[in-house]
């Protein structure tokens, strides 16, 4: 299990709302509107988490692309071994596209981390513990003016991924064989991150990742037409 400490925030940019004080620094607060006759008052975390559901990203999005990050990262490394180890014409192909396709796509969803997580999080106290995934909110990284997020990123809970062993035998593995079990191994995987972008496009609501979703499931239902053709070709 990987542990990682997810600083927290909303998508949308427009509710951290630069508040001018007197000696001209800025602050960045989010304020809830108070009902007729009452004053104004800070926004709460949950009203914030609304707005930002209402408006941008919800959970779902922000859980997908923290999980596909990872399983994006054990294809490469999948893909890295093929050079040395690959026998059959067409392999090396197939982890030259895994290689130009997944590597942009993780600076991609990192930037979309950043920039709707992550960097208001940074920006606006009002967005502690607010990430849109469970959490305690409590903080493990090496800056404690961070407001965070725990996140609990474990393999056995991606379709798809690959256990240590299966890695492992991988990097064994020699000429046809590792050819069969790249194969095999890389068709679970890819078959694991169609589900996942499936269920996002199901139960989330930001077009950005919608869009990634879509192009995941394009790129790899064509990867995995690509290997059994190898196969079968002998």
């Amino acid at each position: 299990m990987r542990r990682l400490a997810l600083a927290a925030g909303t998508a949308l940019t427009l509710l951290a709302v630069s508040a001018c004080t007197g000696d001209g620094q800025g602050s960045a607060n989010v304020i809830a509107p108070g009902a007729p006759g009452e004053s104004s008052s800070p926004a709460t975390s949950e009203q914030i988490a609304a707005l930002a559901e209402e408006q941008g990203h919800n959970a779902a999005d922000v859980n997908y692309l923290v999980l596909m990050i990872e399983h994006h990262r054990q294809a490469l490394e999948m893909a890295d071994l093929v050079p040395d180890r690959h026998q059959r014409e067409g392999i090396d192909s197939i982890a030259d596209r895994i290689a130009a396709a997944q590597g942009p796509e993780i600076t991609a969803m990192e930037s979309w981390l950043e920039e709707n997580v992550l960097g208001p999080a940074r920006e606006n106290p009002a967005y502690r513990n607010f990430c849109g995934l469970e959490g305690d909110g409590s903080h493990h990284g090496g800056d404690e003016d961070l407001p965070g997020c725990d996140l609990d990123v474990d393999h056995d809970d991606m379709p798809g991924m690959a256990s240590d062993e299966e890695m492992e035998d991988l990097e064994a593995a020699e000429g046809d064989e590792f050819d069969r079990l790249f194969v095999e191994l890389m068709t679970t995987h890819h078959e694991g991150a169609i589900t996942m972008a499936e269920e996002v496009l199901a139960n989330g609501h930001d077009r950005t990742v919608t869009r990634m979703a879509n192009d995941v499931i394009a790129e790899q239902s064509a990867d995995i037409a690509r290997m059994e053709q190898i196969l079968q070709d002998g």
